[in-house]
């Protein structure tokens, strides 16, 4: 047998080890992402982003199965087209040419390509070992004279790509199918690592010897960027030659690539002086959180450097400063419409670095000409590449945080107003935004989590927030040199006047919750002594009604007196007392045998009953019912008592009247034949009970408007149609909690998160629903519309079971509510979670995911 026909056996066997290998491989994978979601989910701050985990938890595991078996078939056809295709040097000439198209296809083709980017990346640095020595043993086993990693039909690029395309065919959201990704990555990397050591092994036992890299001088990738910096070829800006000038490589590919030190290629410096930062994202991921990539590209600056800062200053300062009267004259117009509107009717203010901020509240900060001119004037003095990627970095930021719609515009001013002190802090330290435990990094996270309390900015408690805030920035900037120490002072300052407000209103809102907590205490202690009552042989005939109210009305009275403090000891023994008196007084065997005991006990029985509900805050009207029923079943006892007064009836005639049969009772009067206590899945709150945690407050949800129109992508307030709704009618259900009508011609209703062209099943609607409440947690923010207001509230209190919710707004006001209520407010919109995920965090990973063009460079005139 020839030596070609044996390298072709060994392939073929090496692909037959692979499909062995493939579905536990996925399964492996999937279990751990599933596991890595659920942690996540666990751990999320906000509701919202606890839903979207929920939602992709859910799809992962319901279609688990069908990835285990599909996957193993597409890794295999993958490596089939890697054989066939790499072979063709047209076919990857055309590939190159398609993915150069990248830019003119959509929005989802885009997210696909960062993902599988992303997931690459994850890839590399967990198998690169035993990918050097897989690609040599392939490259022997394919006849190849020296190592070919390109041709390695079990490269990285195939692994990947047969992940991407078996999650592309399950039937789900691009949303969701990224969170999978991003979960499974890690592990598949451990998996595939696995798989080259496996696979590694089986060519070893066959004899194949490992090939030989050959080795070259390598131009280096930024001797184009020196050239450009007026640097000759090879040598980098400080005038060595670089280390990667010399290193193991093939004739089409350097072995001596390394993602983690080599990371993103440096822009060249005539990109590094410009006004605008010249680094994309790649370049600032790998300067924050990689050490090592500054080793290898940290290097003095060049005086082609600091010439094109001199130009780009000198034509800064010659340019005409902005009319500020004119654009603050412009930005008030625009707020006070703005004001007109409706809290969350406002559309989102975009605030960044290059925009005027208001002059009456930052002074000279308020200049987008002046921001300027102080970045400018830090990378004239920068001595480093670092400081100038620094500088670049804080305004890029900046950028990113001032585009969270989730923050009200002028805190988002706050920030860019800080810039100034934050370049300031770049030079000392370029790498701060990389540190999660930076005081600066913590002022800025300080504020924006605080800021979240608030949801108008033309509110006067918001306003108050402000100053302080401001207050603070302004301070920070007026320093001749700014340290971590100044943000940390800053923030524990604004935090100690945070715990000052948070004191005052803790008074009023640990009544609320001590009420709620007492409420639900005594309807535990209530079902408890419920089931004691199970137990008694005397409810054997007793009506059903007698039995429903001992058991709904009277334990709560015997609940609510062994706990308050305001019943005496003889209250309580004789609100246990009585539920012997009333079974005794409705068995009408035992009556008839002692009527004189029936006449003495009852008066001072109804008085017991009519004290405790008293006790307890019912209402007479709500206990009206029972007394009146009760009355008319005792009914024929107290006839036969007058007429023994007026003396008017005989003996028989006594006989006669007790042995006639009762009026025809109500359906509730008929006895019962079951003893179990009813299942109360709420606790029962009186009218001053309900005043104490907020339940008044949502007595008016008929008159709600019922806002249709879905919130931003960003959970931000965006235009809503509202429309009206009669409040004339207001029926009740079963708890008499109102329901709210809209009105006859009010549009369909949808979820918040909801595109206005999707159309959901009312089971769909209701699931969603119920997915949204499920994710939310003790501390997550909502606005909620109450009395004709928007609140930003903050759920403080769930009950143990999950009906009860308590909302805490500005002052400490609560507002709670059954679960019931809450699905009806959010399913008409009048209740909208609020996503408050750490705002820095967020910019950094919306930035790291973002597929950035190299921006122009900017003329200055």
């Amino acid at each position: 047998m020839s030596s070609k026909d044996t390298r072709g056996k060994l392939v073929e066997r090496s692909k037959r080890e692979v499909l062995l290998l493939a579905a536990p491989m996925i399964e492996r994978t999937v279990h751990a992402a599933i596991t890595s979601i659920e942690e996540a989910q666990r751990v999320a701050q906000s509701g919202a982003r606890r839903f979207e985990l929920g939602e992709a938890l859910a799809a992962l595991q319901r279609h688990a199965q069908a990835l285990q078996a599909s996957f193993p078939k597409i890794l295999v056809q993958g490596v089939a087209q890697a054989l066939e295709g790499d072979a063709d040097p047209k076919a990857r000439r055309d590939k190159e040419a398609n993915e150069s198209l990248l830019a003119l296809v959509d929005d989802a083709e885009v997210s696909r390509f960062v993902e599988a980017a992303r997931l690459e990346q994850t890839m590399l640095p967990v198998v690169e070992r035993m990918l050097a020595k897989l690609d040599s043993l392939m490259s022997s086993a394919m006849g190849l004279p020296t190592v070919r990693s390109e041709l390695n039909p079990y490269r990285p690029q195939v692994m990947c790509a047969a992940l991407m395309q078996a999650l592309e065919e399950v039937p789900v959201s691009t949303e969701l199918r990224n969170h999978w990704i991003r979960h499974m990555a890690v592990r598949y990397a451990v998996e595939v690592r696995d798989l080259y050591e496996t696979l590694a092994t089986l060519l070893k036992d066959q004899g194949v010897h490992e090939a030989r890299y050959r080795v070259r001088l390598a131009t280096p990738s930024g001797a184009r960027d020196a050239g450009a910096a007026g640097l000759s070829p090879g040598v980098g800006p400080g005038g060595a030659m670089p280390a990667q000038a010399m290193q193991p490589m093939d004739a089409s590919m350097g072995m001596g690539q390394d993602v983690a030190a080599s990371g993103a290629p440096m822009p060249p410096m005539n990109r590094l002086y410009q006004t605008r930062p010249a680094v994309g994202a790649a370049v600032i991921q790998d300067f924050l959180y990689q050490p090592q990539w500054i080793e290898a590209h940290d290097e003095p600056l060049p005086r082609v450097y600091y010439q094109g800062v001199e130009g780009q200053l000198a034509a800064l300062l010659a340019r005409q400063p902005p009319d500020l009267q004119q654009q603050a004259l412009a930005l008030a117009q625009g707020q006070a419409r703005r004001q007109s509107l409706g809290v969350l009717d406002r559309p989102v203010r975009h605030v960044n670095a290059e925009q005027m901020l208001p002059p009456e509240q930052w002074g000279q900060l308020a200049s987008a000409h002046e921001r300027l001119r102080t970045l400018m004037q830090l990378k004239a003095k920068a001595e480093r590449v670092a400081q100038v990627l620094g500088l670049d970095a804080v305004r890029t930021l900046i950028n990113q945080v001032g585009s969270d719609a989730r923050l009200l515009a002028p805190v988002r001013e706050a920030f860019v107003a800080l810039e100034p002190a934050l370049l300031h802090l770049a030079m000392e330290d370029p790498r701060f935004f990389g540190d999660d435990n930076h005081p600066a990094r913590a002022l800025i996270e300080a504020v924006a989590q605080r800021s979240f309390k608030y949801n108008d900015e033309f509110s006067r408690e918001f306003e108050h927030f402000m100053e302080p805030v401001r207050r603070a920035v302004r301070e920070l900037a007026a320093l001749p040199r700014v340290q971590p120490k100044d943000f940390e002072g800053r923030r524990k300052s604004l935090e100690s006047i945070w715990e000052s407000e948070d004191e005052r209103d803790k008074t009023t809102q640990m009544e609320a919750l001590e009420s709620m907590q007492f409420i639900q205490e005594r309807q535990r202690l209530a079902d408890r002594i419920s089931q004691e009552f199970s137990l008694r042989s005397d409810l054997s005939g007793a009506p059903a009604a007698v039995l429903d109210f001992l058991y709904r009305d009277w334990t709560l009275v015997i609940a609510h007196a062994q706990m308050a403090s305001v019943a005496t000891k003889s209250d309580r023994g004789r609100y246990l007392a009585v539920v012997s008196d009333l079974l005794w007084s409705v068995n009408r065997e035992q009556a008839m045998k002692h009527p004189s005991r029936f006449f003495e006990l009852v008066p001072g029985m109804v008085k017991t009953l009519r004290r405790g509900l008293e006790m307890l805050g019912k209402e007479e009207d709500e206990s009206e019912a029972f007394f009146s029923a009760l009355f008319r079943y005792h009914d024929p006892m107290l006839r036969l008592r007058r007429a023994r007064s007026m003396g008017d009836t005989t003996g028989a005639q006594l006989t006669s009247s007790l042995a006639a049969p009762l009026p025809p009772p109500e359906a509730d009067w008929t006895p019962a034949t079951e003893f179990t206590p009813p299942k109360v899945e709420q606790p029962w709150m009186g009218k001053r009970e309900r005043e104490a945690t907020g339940f008044a407050d949502l007595g008016n949800l008929a008159a709600v408007p019922t806002i249709v129109s879905p919130p931003s992508e960003m959970g931000a307030a965006e235009p809503a149609p509202v429309a009206a709704q009669s409040a004339a009618t207001v029926p009740a259900d079963m708890d008499g909690e109102p329901v709210a009508v809209p009105a006859a011609d009010a549009p369909a209703e949808r979820m918040p998160d909801a595109a206005p062209s999707d159309e959901l099943s009312e089971e769909g609607l209701q699931q969603r629903i119920q997915a949204q409440l499920n994710a939310l947690r003790t501390g997550d923010w909502v606005d909620l519309f109450v009395n004709d207001v928007w609140r930003r509230a903050r759920l403080t209190w769930v009950s143990e079971n999950g009906v009860l919710f308590m909302f805490v707004s500005d002052g400490g006001r609560a507002h709670s509510m059954t679960r019931r209520i809450t699905e009806r407010l959010m399913r008409q919109r009048h209740l909208r979670p609020v996503d408050f995920d750490p705002v820095v965090e967020r910019a950094l990973q919306r930035f790291a995911g973002a597929v950035e063009e190299q921006p122009e460079l900017e003329a200055v005139a």
